[in-house]
């Protein structure tokens, strides 16, 4: 588990292959309603304020995803690993490097305030067999998600 701070800026978080030439994604309406922007190899999540500095938590296993804070947002996308392993965890504004294993992941973003109004989130990678299925697991009021999750985006 790894744990350092990002500063947000334009409303998101995002995750990429760090050899992506165009990491972070466009948004379309319908990403904005949803709370995420995916394409193969990069996932961008929105966040619950514009900007400000996040406490981000890295695992890689949903279980060890425990906090005491309330959690806003929670939605799983596939994700996966190429086999140089290299993904970053990044704003516009800066990246962390994280090393994993070649594979497929359930990525789990989870998001919320701390009692004292500081973001945070908790990106959990977990191996699975089969790519799992986009899902909202926890929607706040600023998601209006359709019926049919958009996996589609082209880079920014």
């Amino acid at each position: 588990m790894s744990t350092f701070t990002l500063e947000v800026s334009h409303a998101q978080i995002a995750v990429f292959d760090s050899r992506l030439a165009n990491p972070f994604n466009d948004w379309s309406d319908v990403h904005v309603n949803q709370g995420f922007s995916w394409r193969a190899g990069s996932v961008s999540f929105a966040t619950l304020e514009p900007a400000g500095p996040i406490a981000v938590t890295v695992t890689r296993s949903a279980t060890a995803l425990v906090t005491d804070e309330p959690q806003e947002r929670a939605i799983r996308v596939p994700f996966s690993v190429p086999a140089h392993g290299e993904v970053e965890i990044a704003t516009i504004s800066g990246s962390v490097p994280v090393q994993l294993a070649e594979g497929e992941y359930a990525l789990t973003f989870r998001h919320g305030r701390s009692s004292l109004g500081a973001m945070w989130a908790m990106l959990a990678f977990e191996p699975v067999v089969v790519p799992v299925k986009a899902e909202i697991l926890c929607a706040d009021a600023a998601l209006t998600p359709p019926a049919n999750l958009l996996m589609t985006a082209q880079p920014a």
